[in-house]
């Protein structure tokens, strides 16, 4: 069996700034992807319209061969002047971390309402709010759904504002974006659509599951795949792709982050056949997501292919997604 569609638009990964950058560069196609959103928590932070463009120049040095969208991190120091003239040097959204909660965050937001003069630009500018949605300081496994009445907030006051939900991983949010209009979106990864908390810490720990949010209840899964198969246009892939060294993942005080780029749609067209949704691929990962950020069709192809492919234990030393077991798709670019 063969599917010809749409190359992905992974409108959320993390290319990282240095020696990572290499693998994290090479796996965005082998993964089957032509179009990227490149985070901004790097080190240092992507503060400005100029770190962005820089941070473009430097990807295409290292060997990216696709569209790179590029983000600044929304920090307390972020002014809305800066947004202004960062919507003016083409960049397509802001993310905000919140103090603490993942990687790099420790210059994040923990007042949103003093956000708003920043929010109010973005809107004026049509500039995307990325928003990690959890709530510094809560307990890890509900720190998502207490940051829902933030997000309702948000969008009640700029109501013309463009929000993405990113790597959402509950029932919650699954409704709380479900009940807001189409300028409030999600993104939802490989890999929240297949684990659950217990293949991160149930019989032993796996530290290349743990990721930022966590992962969540079965019920949670359920719900997330359920939104997939249904094709709600809300709801689009980003990878949420962040390499880590072997030795940074495995010690006493592991990164969180999953690097699933270099098999990305392998994996999903494994997934997505053995759930029987497979025709709403396309859709969740090079549709809807390009039509949110008014983007044009890539004019890109890959060909899904039944056959095994096993992923490997390392890719450039790093643990990618799946190590070790057999994918059900390869694919080829066209």
């Amino acid at each position: 069996m063969e599917l010809r569609i749409p190359a992905a638009d992974d409108l959320h990964i993390h290319l990282r700034n240095d020696e990572r950058t290499l693998a994290a560069v090479k796996a965005v196609r082998e993964g089957g992807a032509c179009r990227v959103l490149a985070m901004p928590n790097t080190s240092p932070a992507l503060a400005t319209g100029e770190d962005a463009t820089k941070y473009r120049h430097y990807l295409v040095m290292q060997g990216a061969d696709f569209d790179i969208l590029t983000t600044i991190k929304l920090m307390p120091t972020t002014t809305p002047e800066m947004i202004t003239e960062a919507a003016r040097l083409g960049v397509s959204a802001g993310k905000q971390y919140p103090l603490g909660v993942t990687t790099n965050s420790e210059d994040g937001v923990s007042d949103f309402r003093a956000m708003y003069p920043v929010y109010e630009a973005m809107a004026q500018s049509d500039m995307v709010l990325s928003l990690h949605g959890e709530v510094p300081g809560a307990f890890v496994m509900d720190a998502e759904t207490e940051f829902l009445d933030e997000l309702h907030r948000i969008h009640r006051a700029f109501p013309k504002l463009r929000i993405v939900l990113e790597h959402i991983t509950t029932q919650a949010a699954v409704e709380a974006v479900r009940s807001l209009p189409d300028n409030v979106v999600a993104t939802i990864t490989d890999h929240h659509l297949d684990i659950t908390l217990d293949d991160v810490i149930g019989s032993t720990i796996q530290p290349h599951h743990f990721c930022k949010p966590v992962a969540k209840r079965p019920s949670d899964r359920k719900a997330l795949n359920e939104v997939v198969r249904e094709g709600h246009p809300s709801f689009f892939s980003g990878t949420d792709s962040a390499p880590h060294l072997i030795a940074d993942k495995e010690n006493a005080c592991g990164c969180a982050g999953i690097f699933n780029a270099p098999y990305h749609m392998q994996f999903l067209a494994t997934h997505f056949d053995a759930l029987e949704m497979l025709p709403r691929l396309a859709d969740f990962t090079s549709k809807f997501g390009a039509e949110f950020y008014r983007l044009p069709p890539s004019g890109e192809e890959i060909m899904l292919i039944k056959r095994d492919v096993l992923v490997p234990n390392t890719y450039d030393g790093i643990v990618p997604f799946k190590a070790g077991q057999t994918l059900t798709y390869d694919l080829a670019w066209i």
